[in-house]
Order: C-alpha cells, then sequence, then structure tokens
C-alpha cells in the first residue's frame, strides 16, 4: 500500500505541523441553497479547503442561483448533464490532485469547527487507513446519533430477510445491531468499521490504483460507497470513523428513494455477487416487512413523542427510533432522567409512516432478563 505524499498548508492556530491539502467535493441537483449552507460549513470549519461543487441539474436557473449562492473560493463545474451521484464525484476528483479529498453531502453540515483537520489528522497518523469519516448526527442538537454504516453482503442480505420471518433470528438479530450501534457511539478515539457513508466520507487518493476512480460508473445514485468501501477492503485496506470529527447529516426516510436503491442493490449485488442477484429472498425482503414476525413485537401502538422510562433504568438508557422493524437504519439518543423525548425535528427525517421505538438500560449487551421497550409510534 503506497502513502500519500505530504503536501504542506497553512500550520493550524494550536501551532501543530501543517496538515496536507484536501479538496471537498459536493455534488448538487436542484438544491442550491442546501448545496452552498454545505459549502459554507465547510469553508467555516477549515478555511483552506479546496471546494469543487458539480452541478448536475443541467438547467440554467438553477446553475445560475447556484452561483450567485456559493462563496466565491468554490469551483463550480457545469457537469452538462445529471450524471448521477458517482460520476459526478469521479469528474470533480479527476479536477484536483489534492491528497485527500472529502465527498460531502449538500444535507450534510460539519460541526464543531474541527471535523475536516481531525480526518486529516486520522489519515496521516494511520497509513493503513483508506478512508475516514465523522461521527454522524441526525439533528441540529447532535444528539441523536445515526449508525454505522452498513456493508451489504449477500450473507447479510440473506440473514435480514430470514430476520424478518423468523422472530429468534430477529431478536439475535437486533440485540447484535445494539452492541454495534452502541460500540461506535460511545467511541472516544478512532474506530475501524466495515464500511463508511459516503455523505461524509474522506478518502485518501493513494489508496486508489493510478487512474482509478473513487466510485464505479454504472452505480448511478446509491450502494456506489458500498462498492468503494468492498473494493478498499478487499485491496487490503481499513477504514474509521473519527469521534472528534462531528457532522449533522439531515437523513430523510422518503418514499421515492426506493426505486434507486432497489437500482443500485441489483448492480452491486449483480456485480459482486451474480449467482445472488436473482436469488427469491433478494427480491422479496422489502415486501415482507410489514407481515412478518420481526414487526409483532412493535404491535403496542404509542401515539406520544415521550416514552416513560422505568425507575431502574433512568441512571442511563438508549432510545432508539427506526423506519424498519428490523431497527436498521435507526438513530439513537443516549441519555438519563424519567422521560425519553423525541424531538419533532426527527419524527419529521423518519416519517411519514410509523416509527419502531426500542428503549432499554444503556450498556453494550442486554441481559437475557432484560426486556426492552417496543412500540409503534404512530407518527
Amino acid at each position: 500500500m503506497r502513502t500519500p505524499q505530504r503536501r504542506t498548508s497553512a500550520r493550524d492556530t494550536a501551532g501543530r505541523p501543517p496538515l496536507p491539502d484536501c479538496a471537498a467535493v459536493l455534488v448538487n441537483y436542484f438544491c442550491a441553497a442546501d448545496t452552498a449552507a454545505a459549502v459554507r460549513s465547510v469553508l467555516d470549519d477549515a478555511p483552506a479547503t479546496q471546494v469543487l461543487v458539480v452541478d448536475n441539474s443541467a438547467d440554467g436557473p438553477e446553475h445560475a442561483r447556484l452561483r450567485d449562492l456559493l462563496p466565491r473560493q468554490a469551483r463550480l463545474i457545469d457537469a452538462g448533464a445529471n450524471l448521477g451521484f458517482g460520476r459526478a464525484c469521479n469528474l470533480a476528483f479527476g479536477s484536483t490532485d489534492a491528497p485527500f479529498v472529502f465527498f460531502v453531502n449538500p444535507d450534510v453540515r460539519l460541526a464543531g469547527g474541527n471535523c475536516t483537520a481531525a480526518l486529516v489528522r486520522a489519515l496521516c497518523a494511520d497509513a493503513t487507513l483508506a478512508a475516514v469519516g465523522p461521527r454522524q448526527f441526525l439533528d441540529s442538537r447532535c444528539q441523536w446519533h445515526l449508525p454505522p454504516a452498513e456493508l451489504p453482503t449477500a450473507v447479510r442480505a440473506w440473514v435480514q430477510e430470514r430476520a424478518l420471518r423468523d422472530a429468534h433470528a430477529w431478536q439475535r438479530m437486533a440485540r447484535a445491531v445494539r452492541a454495534e450501534n452502541l460500540r461506535l457511539w460511545t467511541a472516544k478515539s478512532p474506530l475501524m468499521q466495515r464500511a463508511l457513508s459516503g455523505g461524509a466520507l474522506m478518502l485518501r487518493r493513494a489508496a486508489l490504483a493510478p487512474g482509478e476512480e473513487p466510485f464505479d460508473a454504472r452505480f448511478f445514485m446509491y450502494y456506489e460507497d458500498s462498492d468503494l468501501c468492498l473494493r478498499l477492503r478487499r485491496a487490503g485496506w481499513r477504514m474509521a470513523v473519527v469521534p472528534a470529527a462531528r457532522a449533522i447529516h439531515a437523513w430523510r426516510n422518503a418514499p421515492h428513494k426506493s426505486a434507486l436503491m432497489h437500482a443500485g442493490a441489483q448492480v452491486y449485488f449483480g456485480k459482486h455477487w451474480p449467482a445472488r442477484t436473482q436469488d427469491p429472498w433478494l427480491r422479496r425482503a422489502d415486501k415482507l416487512a410489514e407481515n412478518a414476525p420481526a414487526a409483532r413485537p412493535f404491535c403496542a401502538s404509542h401515539n406520544e413523542a415521550r416514552v416513560s422510562v422505568p425507575c431502574t433504568w433512568q441512571g442511563g438508557w438508549l432510545l432508539e427510533l427506526s423506519p424498519s422493524p428490523l431497527l436498521q437504519p435507526c438513530t439513537g439518543l443516549i441519555a438519563a432522567g424519567a422521560q425519553a423525548w423525541i424531538s419533532h425535528e426527527v419524527l419529521q427525517a423518519l416519517g411519514p409512516n410509523d416509527v419502531h421505538v426500542r428503549l432499554s438500560p444503556v450498556g453494550p449487551r442486554l441481559g437475557p432478563d432484560t426486556k426492552p421497550v417496543l412500540l409503534r409510534l404512530r407518527t
């Protein structure tokens, strides 16, 4: 594995050694205000960052509005067509020679004033890391954690489909996911991950072969980040989340995403597990969710944006919310007290359908006699 050349930039205010150059890449598609706000958050966090914005809108008025809203130091690239997310990122990646490239979604805001620098330092400190990402939160107060990125595999897809049909398999998987989430959410130092979210991912250029692009052009949208992470892992590289770096990702559970995600999944599994692409379990998993045993523990209906906490748990508890009965993906709040409150901001992100709720005492593992509170919240 090759390590990046140390190209110097200005020494930071703490007097630490200069950091290598970093470029941030964003893709706009009819969201000029969001994109410009994301760019401002990048520059507020690290003013020396080179920023490249690719406009996929192929629309004159949108392009003009974006140009007017962007800070002057951001470079705007007109893609001329909707290339899709991955190809647009590749276009910007080829337009810079920065050793570290930070891919940032328009709905992401860097937080804490140290996100970019913390990620760069993590890459500089460990030459085995190909990519790093910040700890991500769903809400503007940085209280509701977003989960670890999932690395889809044929085995994992089969396990999830089985959990939708088998209550025992669901219970085992739900507990394993909870432990995995808490491991990330309570980490104090960089934590190795199987994959990272492409919404905020910093890539070491030297992790790619000469001339290799970050994203496979066959992916229009979704799963291109999973494909990148799998390729990096197979090449012997590692990835980590850096808790000192924080970002807010205003993720939305929008119904229109389903078709694009399904198309991305077909490309992904067809590329890496071609024999499995047409298996029935891969096609029917989404249809099982509502009527599967996994949904039954959540049959208790709940109509309030708060949950009463049992007395013995009030010293510390974990509240998880998910649009799926598998609790994947989910957002989690670690807190204490007699009431667990769910903010309107979080409910809006998880809507428009019912939200599955799990409340449990905080701790990496649940004892055999500990039964979490399971509810279905009507939004």
